[in-house]
């Protein structure tokens, strides 16, 4: 709530079209549009739990959302440490720095923390002094990472003097008058007068539901400002099978056997081991903006190909920085969550720490004890006093290979997993098999079983259908099955 007990809000400017319920453009400034481009970092885990929450606008139908059940409940006997759930259920966003000072931060996901060793006085006579972002890693000393340590921050996207105008797609263009005429070209209008303008404040909620829209309809601000039931967007959500794209493929091969059904070839579930369960969740991990990187901005979803392209096309002069556009133009995982995954996407480098600590040095009954003083991490090296003062290097501690010596996944093996279409994991047996085919009342005589290799290609096709359909095995996998779903 703001400081007068008002909730927080943003405005946004709307020029609608009279007689007709249509957003011909609306005008925004550095704050709404932040929040806009602030989607595209937000984890697909994130995504998945954002858009669960109870509002006006009905949760998207999305098998990302029986992924991210599935994590939740997978017993801890199949994960490879404590830490994997976490990392799945609430994974980091790769510009989580520059997303701290949003008007309206959406991310629910706790702010990455830096731990250092409780034994601090002890390990800062070694070098590198171990350092985690996940609470109670153990240290090579033997105690825990529990001792909390501040770090360096940044700011926005984009400059604060900048205005824009975004469709009701939106794509976000800058201020100009040409632009202006164009659009109103394009939408028909002759004259303004038969146009009308209105400011509406945007609270968090409705940036729920912006997210909530953006992923179902390409008339977004419509939906959202002018409809008056837009619980009735969903309706307006189209199963699209995926773009004939060209995957760069890793060379990488998960093999998969896959069980459909005659009668119609759609998949009922497949069968992989633990390479294909972590490669599904692994999915979670991505930053929305990544996955539609990886689809060359033809994702097909919603208005998400507008919003992404907008950030791709606009000059690097409205960012804060040019670091800032790199980022979005070719989007990475968080650090230390790129796995042995099919798709394409590396991980944001480690940052270079060191680990200041002051110490206290007190005389009693003639000896020298010492105590820290002051401790935190920093980049920058300044002049110090040896004596009192260190700089040590800083090692950051895997989460997820440090306690598993083959560090190639979240899951442990050898296991099994069955995989439904809709994307439901969990650990097969010839009981839950049965179980399934049974509750879907499909004769055993209409199904049969094939093997399928997944490579990127397959890996993007099944990112894909994922943000559009519960049909994620049978769409993704269609042009190996050479099932078509009706549009």
């Amino acid at each position: 709530m703001a400081a007068d007990g008002t909730e927080e809000h943003v405005t946004l400017k709307l020029m609608v079209m009279k007689g007709k319920k249509k957003v011909v453009i609306a005008e925004a400034g550095k704050e709404f549009v932040d929040i806009l481009f602030s989607f595209l970092t937000l984890p697909l885990g994130t995504i998945a739990r954002l858009v669960r929450e109870e509002s006006k606008v009905e949760p998207p139908e999305l098998a990302l959302s029986s992924l991210y059940q599935s994590v939740q409940n997978l017993d801890d006997g199949y994960l490879c440490t404590d830490t994997c759930r976490e990392m799945l259920l609430r994974p980091r966003n790769s510009m989580e720095a520059y997303c701290r000072r949003l008007e309206l931060n959406i991310d629910d996901t706790e702010p990455t923390e830096y731990f250092v060793c409780n034994n601090l006085i002890t390990c800062s006579y070694t070098s590198p002094v171990m350092l985690s972002t996940f609470k109670n890693e153990n240290c090579r000393c033997g105690c825990m990472l529990a001792k909390r340590i501040s770090a360096e921050t940044s700011y926005g996207f984009v400059k604060s003097n900048s205005r824009f105008m975004i469709t009701d797609d939106l794509k976000v263009i800058p201020h100009s008058m040409d632009k202006i005429v164009n659009v109103l070209k394009n939408s028909g209008i002759k004259s303004l007068s038969s146009v009308n303008v209105m400011s509406v404040n945007i609270t968090k909620n409705q940036v729920v539901d912006m997210l909530k829209c953006c992923l179902c309809s390409r008339t977004v601000l419509t939906d959202l400002f002018l409809e008056k039931l837009p619980r009735e967007i969903l309706h307006k959500r189209k199963k699209i099978a995926p773009s004939d794209f060209e995957a760069n493929d890793s060379g990488n091969k998960i093999i998969v056997k896959i069980m459909q059904r005659k009668s119609n070839g759609k998949i009922v579930f497949a069968e992989g081991k633990e390479d294909f369960a972590d490669f599904l969740f692994n999915l979670l991990t991505i930053p929305l903006g990544g996955a539609v990187h990886l689809m060359e901005g033809c994702s097909c979803v919603g208005s998400l190909d507008g919003l992404y392209n907008s950030v791709v096309d606009l000059d690097e002069d409205h960012f804060t920085t040019k670091k800032v556009k790199n980022k979005f133009v070719d989007p990475v995982l968080a650090p230390q969550f790129k796995l042995n995954s099919l798709l394409p996407l590396t991980c944001d480098y480690v940052p270079k720490y060191f680990c200041y600590v002051k110490f206290d040095n007190q005389k009693r009954h003639g000896h020298v004890s010492r105590i820290i003083e002051d401790y935190y991490l920093t980049s920058v090296l300044k002049p110090y006093d040896s004596f009192s003062e260190r700089y040590v290097p800083v090692e950051f501690v895997d989460p997820i290979s440090y306690t598993n010596n083959n560090g190639k996944g979240y899951l442990k093996g050898p296991t099994t997993y069955m995989v439904t279409d809709d994307l439901v994991v969990t650990p097969s047996s010839s009981i839950s098999v049965m179980s399934l085919v049974s509750s879907m009342s499909i004769p055993v005589d209409d199904l049969k079983e094939k093997v399928v290799s997944i490579g990127t290609e397959e890996g993007v096709r099944i990112l894909q259908a994922s943000l559009s359909s519960t049909s994620v095995l049978t769409l993704g996998l269609s042009h190996l099955t050479k099932v078509k779903e009706d549009n």
